[in-house]
């Protein structure tokens, strides 16, 4: 007897070795064995494709290379499509052309026929494209929320749709809840799905709009009738403990949940408006926090620089950056390092976003006056080593931070300002003495989140020319050697050309230098120059190499630093 494996390892010329690999690779990531195959890129896709095609003995279509339309992807139901992973490519009187990764399932030939009342065609596709072509024309839609309202949505279907294996989010105790409870898992599986680090639900007079915060921007996901608007707020006041008969007031919770196996955390924000509460979800997956110095974006001379900073033995490391800007992804991952058995390591953090295991980790809550400075003061008596306050926020905390530094505590913490060098004279003008700020601060990192090209689609950006790259920072005598890159749009990135975001750091070692300029009392302007003098690399050239390399386009260069001034160090280099 033949088996199929045999079949697939003779049709692609594959090795024992390879086919044994792939059958390991399918058993343990529960797939198929083409699948595993194509995974693994044994060979080139076409050559895949050509060979499945003969053991199918059906036509190949590279779904990557063409563009469906709008009516005939409309022929099959998003929740069809999406549960059989079967994408519509083209329709005669009574036969439908539909794309699978397995022509031999009939079971989702039958659901085709079933729905279309056509006759289902297979074709071959890979399965990587099925998933980008099902994102492209499915996955960036909006349920209808009239008819989820009218017939309620199974929430299992909702889960088998988006591919997410996971517990209930929550239960109603009232029939007539379905509907919203359904609503509400919705909005949190499609934000999951799709990696969003915000939920907004904001009322309007005449609807409520439900907007996703993806890779820093917002993107609207649908709008729910009006008269859904209390249910679904008090719903949602009800999953995070908070007062839902008190409208007037702003309140924060948090909701705690499962996906999968993964714990997953949101903090809860309302705040009363016209038309009634806004709510914003911050969104906390401790599965997607990077804990690892080398992932955080750091070029390696800023690597060594902050490593070695926070490798001291005592002094103070101050991460700055506006909101959002991964502030919090820095000091958790500088913790994670500095995470040993040895140390006694607290924090003071408002709010607690992740817990460390093996840290001391405080909430501090200011109406009962636990502030920042209240915990710092009690932290020193608890014999610590290292020490985390969430943010410095007035000359008490900032002093009891640096006292901290000064008598042989690791202290980090994080200051809302636009650059290293303002930072410095942030702290001189809460009141802080220079003499003390100079033994105490060893360096000074400013991070901000740039959204990075979709490696799907990525394409050289002809529109830049030399002249745009001289004039935003580039040496002229590398502006001809370097390629921008741009993102064309497609099904992986939902059409916007960027996919995921990249952290740009602009680090500020003090040196002997440094502290001789803050005793001087020098304007920041005057900080900078001579931080660039010794090796610091502004925002604006962070982000430069990060374009040269290909990771961002210069667009998000230009709309995320400030540029630098003509009398400032020497521009970049090529990378």
């Amino acid at each position: 007897m033949v088996l199929f494996r045999d079949i697939v390892k003779k049709a692609l010329g594959l090795t024992e070795e390879q086919i044994q690999h792939a059958e390991d690779h399918a058993v343990k990531a529960e797939i198929s064995l083409t699948h595993a195959v194509e995974l693994l890129e044994f060979i080139p896709i076409t050559e895949f494709l050509d060979g499945m095609s003969k053991v199918y003995r059906v036509p190949k279509i590279r779904l990557d290379e063409i563009d469906i339309p709008r009516v005939i992807i409309e022929l099959i139901p998003r929740e069809v499509a999406m549960k059989f992973k079967v994408i519509p490519v083209s329709q005669s009187p009574n036969e439908i052309v539909v794309a699978m990764a397995d022509p031999r399932e009939l079971e989702t030939i039958n659901a085709v026929r079933f729905r279309t009342g056509l006759f289902a065609r297979p074709v071959l596709a890979a399965e990587s494209h099925l998933t980008d072509a099902l994102a492209k024309y499915y996955g960036r839609t909006s349920t209808d929320l009239s008819e989820l309202e009218k017939q309620g949505k199974d929430l299992e279907t909702a889960i088998d749709v988006l591919g997410v294996k996971r517990q209930q989010i929550g239960a109603g105790n009232q029939e007539s809840d379905g509907p919203i409870i359904k609503l509400v898992n919705y909005i949190l599986l499609e934000a999951q799905s799709r990696g969003a680090s915000d939920i907004h639900i904001e009322p309007y007079e005449t609807y409520v709009r439900v907007r996703l915060r993806i890779d820093g921007v917002l993107h609207e996901l649908t709008r729910p009738p009006v008269n859904m608007k209390p249910a679904l707020i008090s719903r949602i006041k009800i999953m995070s403990r908070l007062d839902i008969a008190e409208s007037r007031l702003p309140q924060d919770g948090a909701i705690n949940i499962l996906m999968g196996s993964n714990p997953v955390d949101y903090r809860v924000s309302s705040l009363p408006t016209v038309y009634g509460e806004k709510i914003v979800m911050r969104i906390l997956d401790k599965s997607a926090l990077k804990v690892d110095m080398t992932q955080l974006g750091l070029e390696q001379d800023q690597l060594d620089k902050f490593m070695s900073a926070i490798e001291s033995p005592y002094g103070m490391v101050l991460v700055t950056g506006p909101t959002g800007s991964g502030k919090t992804t820095t000091l958790y991952s500088a913790l994670t390092e500095l995470n040993q058995e040895s140390d006694n390591i607290m924090t003071a953090e408002d709010p607690v976003e992740y817990n460390i295991e093996g840290i001391n980790q405080m909430q501090t809550k200011a109406e009962i006056g636990l502030t920042f400075a209240e915990a710092l003061k009690s932290f020193l008596r608890q014999d610590p080593d290292v020490i985390m306050v969430g943010e410095i926020r007035d000359l008490e905390t900032a002093e009891i931070a640096v006292k901290a530094a000064l008598t042989g505590h690791m202290v980090l913490s994080t200051l809302h300002t636009n650059s290293a060098p303002d930072t410095i004279r942030r702290l001189l003008n809460m009141g802080v003495e220079s003499f003390n700020l100079v033994s105490a601060l060893n360096c000074i990192t400013a991070q901000r989140l740039v959204r990075k090209i979709c490696v799907k689609c990525k394409t050289p950006d002809d529109s830049v020319t030399p002249d745009m790259l001289i004039k935003a920072g580039i040496a002229p005598q590398f502006a001809q050697r370097i390629k921008p890159m741009k993102g064309t749009g497609c099904g992986v990135c939902g059409n916007t050309g960027n996919k995921g975001r990249v952290a740009i750091h602009e680090v500020l070692k003090v040196n002997d230098a440094i502290r001789e300029s803050i005793m001087k009392g020098e304007a920041s302007m005057d900080l900078k120059k001579i931080a660039m003098m010794n090796g610091m690399r502004t925002l604006r050239q962070s982000a430069l190499m990060k374009m040269a390399a290909g990771l961002i386009s210069l667009s998000e260069v230009l709309s995320n630093t400030a540029a630098d001034e003509e009398g400032d160090v020497a521009s970049i280099q090529a990378a």
